[in-house]
């Protein structure tokens, strides 16, 4: 809703899931003990401001390096406030962002005198354009973490009998500060971002107290698009994103980069909705939309960031291994109605890590070495029937290399079998 003067608007999308005998999704209804299939997905509320500002307020995307960029600082739906305004070749989005609540202790399990123990985010980011062929963008983000308990992921799946848990929850003070450009120069698309991570742990549990957060990242990527010369789109791509990984488990740094949330797979460089990697893989240590290792560590479990959803899990880890990921593609429309896009990754991990065995925990933990994790193959096809209705089919495979292998024997399960996913799907916009 909105008015001709666009002095204020309103928005809001309702969601139905009912896919089979499935009870719940996203947790439709608003609470995670209700059981119904209907809820509210998205609502934002803004006005206009003098100075050609304007406030919002609600919970709808919001992101600082999602879909054109990178994706490894923070895109999600969390409720907040933020303020925007718009000045010819210069814009700004600044907000504030509650990842998770403490304050409101409805039942009587969760009653203690520690109420501001939740997860709050302070963001916001400039963009500059000088002309049409440039883009920057600069960002800045504190994701204050109070609710995050050290503890790996099998602490969390026993109750604590095994595993990694000190008892503790540290007071974690994370910034993140970076920005990327995007230069466009006929058909060929340059790209690059960087981001630098900083910050301290404290009342960590662990022998070396407190902790330092030092960690980066970095990604760019190359295009060129030959329609101009072939009169339809031909778009190969090569691309990187290197993120800093933790080498030494005994001294008091965290140097395994981590993003507030990631969502690599939402990023139209190296991502696609039927990625294997990122949509959660406990063996490859990624959590949903991420393709960065952080559920694995070499020993000091402390959360420096990552999805509220599964904070506690021993998810973010700031002693992760980083990751190198090498990406070539390419995006092929021979007609306006077709569209083929295929992507190989290529996974590296750049430090050892400790993996705990899960089938028999008794025993004990095994190095696993740096090196070449494996390879995802994703394609997707797109068919449109009209202006109106899509089909779409994906295929995507994931090759295992030298370091699956060697998880999974860590784990208790060696494996090496090629990993399939197929899907398909039917979009109708009316």
């Amino acid at each position: 809703a909105m008015p001709r003067d666009r002095k204020w608007s309103f928005y809001a999308a309702l969601e139905f899931d009912d896919i089979l005998d499935t009870g719940s999704v996203d947790a439709r209804g608003g609470k995670s003990n209700d059981t119904s299939n209907f809820g509210l997905e998205r609502l934002q509320g803004t006005f206009a401001l003098p100075y050609n500002m304007r406030f919002h307020a609600g919970w709808d995307v919001w992101h600082v390096d999602a879909i054109e960029a990178a994706s490894f600082v923070y895109g999600d739906d969390n409720p907040g406030f933020w303020l925007t305004g718009d000045y010819d070749t210069f814009s700004f989005n600044v907000g504030y962002f509650k990842l998770a609540e403490n304050d409101f202790q409805t039942a009587p399990a969760t009653l203690n005198n520690a109420a501001d123990d939740d997860r709050s985010l302070y963001a916001g980011y400039v963009t500059w354009k000088p002309d049409k062929q440039n883009k920057f963008q600069f960002f800045y983000l504190f994701d204050r973490i109070r609710n995050i308990p050290a503890n790996d992921l099998l602490a969390s799946l026993s109750g604590g009998l095994f595993g990694i848990a000190t008892g503790k929850t540290p007071s974690t003070d994370s910034h993140h500060v970076g920005g990327y450009w995007i230069g466009n120069y006929g058909g060929l698309e340059l790209f690059f971002e960087g981001v630098y991570q900083f910050g301290q742990a404290e009342d960590t549990g662990f022998a070396q107290g407190d902790f330092d957060i030092s960690a980066y990242a970095l990604a760019a990527d190359i295009s060129y698009d030959f329609k101009a010369s072939l009169g339809f789109m031909l778009k190969p791509h090569l691309g990187f994103i290197y993120t800093s990984g933790d080498d030494d488990p005994t001294d008091d740094n965290l140097e395994g980069y981590v993003g507030v949330e990631t969502g690599p797979r939402f990023s139209k460089r190296w991502g696609g909705e039927n990625t294997i990697i990122g949509d959660t893989n406990l063996v490859l240590g990624t959590i949903l939309y991420s393709y960065l290792p952080s559920l694995y560590g070499n020993g000091t479990p402390i959360a420096t960031g990552g999805l509220q959803n599964t904070a506690g899990m021993g998810t973010g880890r700031g002693d992760n291994p980083g990751l190198t990921l090498i990406s070539a593609g390419l995006t092929y429309a021979p007609r306006r109605f077709i569209i083929y896009k295929t992507n190989a990754n290529v996974f590296r991990w750049n430090e050892d890590f400790n993996v705990t065995n899960m089938v028999n925990p008794l025993l004990g933990t095994t190095k696993v070495d740096s090196g070449y994790v494996g390879t995802e193959w994703d394609n997707e096809l797109t068919l449109a029937l009209s202006r109106h209705s899509f089909i779409k089919g994906q295929a995507a495979f994931f090759f295992p290399g030298g370091g699956v292998k060697d998880v999974t024997e860590a784990l208790g399960a060696k494996s090496d079998d090629t990993a399939m996913r197929l899907a398909m799907e039917f979009i109708w916009n009316f």
